[in-house]
């Protein structure tokens, strides 16, 4: 049997290939604005505790981009800039879910609580982190694992 490229011995597992998709409008804007800077740090540095060595895909409007731009940037992610018009970073996000799992991504981690993303437990295993008050109940039953993101304290910067 051949997996990855290499044989593998009766009775392993094959090695898990991991990717991120972030929706960092989902993360970032909590009650209809965006976390301050400091607080969106925290939470960022939360969820890259998670993703550390795997390939990190961000989607978002540029209202947002333009305030984590550089702490994306520092850290390898990869964002996409969609328009400001609904579920156009979770379109982006699913698209770049299929491709991941297209070159072999066995597990995807969902940084968003969107039920869209149901759709990849098909090809492989999610393993889901969002505000558990922004967490789909389909998405929750479709997920290997989910973890919650710590909750905010009252946003006060309004979106744009």
């Amino acid at each position: 049997m051949q997996h990855n490229g290499g044989p593998t011995r009766r009775g392993t597992t094959p090695p898990r290939r991991l990717a991120a998709l972030v929706d960092a409008e989902n993360s970032l804007i909590v009650r209809g604005r965006l976390l301050p800077a400091a607080e969106g740090d925290a939470l960022l540095t939360v969820v890259g505790k998670h993703l550390t060595g795997m390939p990190v895909q961000v989607a978002t409007g540029e209202h947002v981009l333009r305030a984590y731009m550089a702490w994306f940037a520092a850290r390898g992610w990869v964002p996409a800039l969609v328009p400001t018009e609904p579920d156009a970073a979770d379109l982006a996000l699913l698209a770049a879910g299929r491709t991941f799992t297209a070159a072999g991504v066995t597990d995807i981690v969902v940084v968003s609580g969107d039920h869209i993303f149901t759709e990849l437990a098909g090809a492989a295993r999610l393993h889901v982190i969002a505000h558990a008050d922004h967490l789909s109940k389909a998405l929750r039953l479709a997920a290997t694992t989910v973890t919650y993101l710590p909750r905010p304290a009252t946003p006060v910067k309004a979106v744009g």
